[in-house]
């Protein structure tokens, strides 16, 4: 399990382990292990690695390649984590954000001084002229599973696979609780109305760095009207008659099966 820690941050050394990225890839050895010591790769000027805790007692960084590494194969990020069980998604998660920001945050947005990272118990940049601070961004996000009777709401998003279908989800706006970010998602996406907005679960999806909320509602009123341009089809499916849904190790596919199992039981 990941300790995220209040220690000082530490700078790479060679007992720890590292994820290796390359653009939007994570780097593997054999049997996609993504975990790799310090003696399987060579460093270069140009890495930069950013501290993410420590996993089983030991120190774990990640950090970017400009190209592949002799002895490494790159694997979609996406791929990767569905083979994982929720300890080593949650260390990936956190790794490719904390990456991101890293790459993302090289000069300040105020004045464009160059960031300095500060080894502190915290991931924060400060910049040296202005002093703004920079900390890892994370975007909430609100996903919704749906309920009308013994049926529950799932759509397709334009650029989804055909017949693949999933719940209605969406950024959380400015001023926004997290409940009427869900309210008005559902009505943007579907048309409806929805009542009984309830927590569920959480998840971080690093894509690039969203925190998924996820909630359950029951349907108030209204039609399925999806939205053009964002919804391909959408529609009630019996609980005992589903399309495909998403793997069961993304909040996407656990509220599914987790909001089939209330019904069944209530």
């Amino acid at each position: 399990m990941l300790d995220i820690g209040t220690q000082t941050h530490p700078l790479p050394h060679q007992d720890a382990l590292y994820i290796l990225l390359h653009r939007s890839q994570v780097l593997v050895e054999q049997d996609n292990q993504f975990l790799t010591p310090f003696t399987h790769f060579q460093p270069n000027a140009n890495m930069n690695a950013v501290y993410c805790g420590q996993w089983h007692g030991q120190d774990i960084f990640v950090c970017r390649f400009e190209s592949v590494p002799k002895g490494f194969t790159e694997m979609a990020l996406r791929e990767l984590l569905f083979l994982q069980d929720q300890d080593s998604y949650l260390l990936l998660s956190r790794a490719h954000q904390l990456s991101t920001w890293d790459r993302d945050h090289q000069f300040c947005g105020r004045c464009g001084t160059a960031m300095r990272e500060k080894h502190t118990k915290e991931h924060t940049k400060i910049c040296p002229s202005c002093n703004l601070r920079h900390y890892p961004r994370i975007s909430p996000c609100v996903i919704i599973s749906i309920r009308k009777d013994n049926q529950i709401l799932l759509a397709r998003g334009l650029h989804a696979p055909k017949g693949k279908f999933s719940n209605i989800a969406g950024f959380v706006e400015a001023g926004e609780t997290l409940e009427q970010a869900a309210a008005r998602e559902i009505r943007e996406e579907v048309g409806i109305e929805v009542k009984n907005i309830r927590y569920a679960s959480s998840q971080p999806w690093s894509f690039p760095h969203q925190l998924m909320v996820g909630f359950f509602a029951d349907y108030e009123s209204g039609e399925i009207t999806p939205a053009p341009g964002e919804i391909d089809e959408a529609d009630w499916y019996p609980i005992d008659n589903l399309p495909h849904i998403p793997n069961s190790v993304t909040i996407s596919g656990q509220l599914i099966l987790s909001h089939i199992e209330h019904i069944k039981n209530n």
